[in-house]
């Protein structure tokens, strides 16, 4: 059998071709035919259902399983309707600098992709797939999204339950555990994978199934796992969205619910309201926040990630995670001059801070006397260093840039790959956890320019890559899932290992890869953020007047990298408290 990725994005699933015309699949409470694409040898399936439609009194409820049709062979050869969009974040929508689905497209139904936004079309493995020989099987995955997935108080947990959208990712996998052998897949194989919302929906279900007996992944790939806060589940912050959302759509008057309770009026509403309400509240928040995110559930989130990876209580047996260099940018307001305004933008984002600790951020975050003012990329290994400058911004600014880029992205991802090698040292006699890391740094290397790459998909982003540097990252992905390591190359007897693992036990290395280029001439291109001027940079070879660009794979310690990170990720871990990490 052929091992599969399961991908948090959207319901799409690619096997290796067989046959045309394409096998009619039989799920017993369906039948699904699909479509053979000669282009790239692959029999694809399109819009299965995995569970019934969330909508009236199914919403915020653990999703169950679709209503019985086989009276036709349903065709699946399209996309499923993208679900409602929460497309704002915070007084800025990130749109304008991130890959995202900021569409005016009519919604029907109610289970998609991301944290708010976000649908099957943005996600397509048929460019990845051949670069690894079709050698398995991908199956995207769409759940509830804003307010529909992650609507959140005691009143939720009292009438259905909070973390909707993480009980559809459960209940897919589940699936895949049922019926992905009719599709040529083992479900004893399955690798999930998922970047920035996904990436952090990936990392919370190793902490979900960390005690499950029969494990519905045994790898998982989690590129820039999104934590922004993990308020418990009927703490203020996720009560007052509760209550704000209710108020937009109408179930909440002067502190007076509408026609009894506040839950039984918003399961009334129309998918419409709902929706409009959900973006709404999103769209007051903070500046780069959603307001309807994870909680900690006491059931199937039990703890805060700097918690419970940092002792190793996670689910499967590998695990590769990366970040970007310049993640946190596009989400950071663009005007933070002074160290007033850090320490605003820390009690905005925190409002749980207390001054020993605003004071012990600056102690390894604050700006140094002879910081330059220079825009450009650190190395990582010389000064200065992305805590002070990068292409995006310098001095406080650039301060704010990487506080909130590790804080949220790249932190998380070293705890992940810490959780695995505590677990490793809590398996004695049953097999090894293993984990690798990966650091994506070509120019501009915002959040989400890794992703483009990993899916071979073409874009003007990719266009003057060298194609050796695309080939590692997508083997990369590839081994991992089919061989069990990231090698860079087709995996032989000959060739068949990766950059070293992570080691994450005090003392010893923390080796990672870093993918980059070299040669090419920079060329400036101007952007307006938030009413701050940014300059990015694309490599391109110069037509001539540059040195041929070329990839570097330059193998790194993490825990030194860019002047002491692992010190910086310790604090936050020991912050978490305060900062619901």
């Amino acid at each position: 059998m052929i091992p599969q990725l399961a991908t948090l994005a959207g319901l799409l699933c690619l096997s290796a071709a067989q046959s045309t015309p394409v096998p009619v699949v039989d799920l017993e409470y369906s039948q699904y035919q699909g479509y053979y694409d000669p282009d790239f040898d692959l029999n694809i399936y399109k819009g299965i259902r995995y569970a019934a439609p969330p909508v009236g009194k199914l919403r915020w409820q653990r999703p169950q399983t679709p209503a019985e049709n086989r009276s036709e062979v349903m065709q699946a050869t399209e996309n499923p309707p993208q679900c409602p969009q929460t497309r704002n974040g915070g007084s800025g929508s990130v749109c304008n600098k991130v890959a995202c689905a900021c569409m005016d497209t009519p919604v029907s139904g109610e289970d998609g992709g991301g944290y708010g936004m976000g649908s099957v079309g943005e996600f397509d493995f048929r460019q990845q797939l051949p670069v690894n020989n079709n050698s398995y099987i991908a199956v995207g995955i769409q759940y509830r999204l804003g307010a529909f997935g992650f609507l959140s108080s005691g009143d939720v947990a009292h009438h259905g339950t909070p973390n909707a959208a993480i009980h559809d990712m459960r209940f897919a996998l589940q699936w895949v555990q049922t019926y992905i052998h009719l599709f040529g897949g083992d479900p004893s194989q399955v690798t999930i994978a998922g970047e920035s919302a996904g990436g952090g929906a990936v990392m919370l279900l190793t902490m979900a199934e960390s005690d499950n007996d029969k494990p519905l992944f045994n790898a998982v790939i989690s590129a820039s796992p999104y934590l922004p806060t993990q308020w418990g589940y009927s703490d203020t912050q996720p009560s007052e969205s509760y209550y704000r959302f209710a108020k937009a759509v109408g179930c909440l008057t002067d502190g007076i619910a509408a026609n009894g309770s506040v839950f039984d009026c918003l399961v009334s509403q129309d998918s419409a309201k709902l929706q409009t309400a959900s973006d709404a509240v999103s769209a007051s928040g903070h500046y780069g926040q959603w307001a309807f995110i994870p909680v900690t559930d006491g059931t199937l989130i039990k703890d805060r990630p700097s918690v419970q990876l940092l002792s190793g209580e996670v689910s499967g047996i590998r695990v590769l995670t990366s970040n970007n260099l310049n993640e946190g940018a596009v989400f950071t307001p663009q005007n933070l001059k002074t160290e007033e305004a850090f320490k605003g933008f820390l009690l905005n984002n925190y409002p749980l801070l207390t001054p020993d600790n605003i004071t012990g951020i600056l102690d390894l975050y604050g700006l140094p006397a002879n910081a330059t003012s220079i825009l450009a990329d650190s190395n990582g290994q010389t000064p200065p260093f992305s805590t002070t400058n990068s292409e995006w911004g310098s001095g406080w600014q650039q301060v704010a840039n990487n506080f909130y880029a590790e804080a949220t992205f790249v932190c998380p991802s070293y705890w992940l790959a810490d959780a695995y090698t505590a677990k490793a040292s809590k398996r004695t006699g049953k097999g090894e956890a293993k984990a690798w890391r990966y650091q994506y740094s070509v120019s501009p290397a915002s959040h989400g320019n890794d992703v483009q790459p990993v899916f071979n998909i073409p874009s003007p982003a990719t266009a003057n890559m060298p194609r050796d540097l695309l080939d590692g990252l997508q083997h990369a992905w590839g081994n991992f899932i089919v061989h069990g390591v990231p090698s860079l190359a087709p995996v032989t007897s000959e060739n068949g290992g990766s950059w070293p693992q992570w080691a994450g036990k005090e003392g010893h290395e923390n080796y990672m890869l870093n993918f980059n280029v070299t040669g090419g001439v920079p060329v400036a291109t101007q952007g307006q953020w938030d009413g701050a001027n940014i300059t990015t940079y694309a490599y391109v070879d110069g037509n001539g007047t540059g040195a041929p660009l070329e990839a570097v794979f330059d193998v790194v310690e993490g825990s030194g990298w860019e002047g002491g990170r692992g010190r910086r990720c310790q604090l936050l871990a020991d912050l978490g408290p305060y900062m619901m990490a």
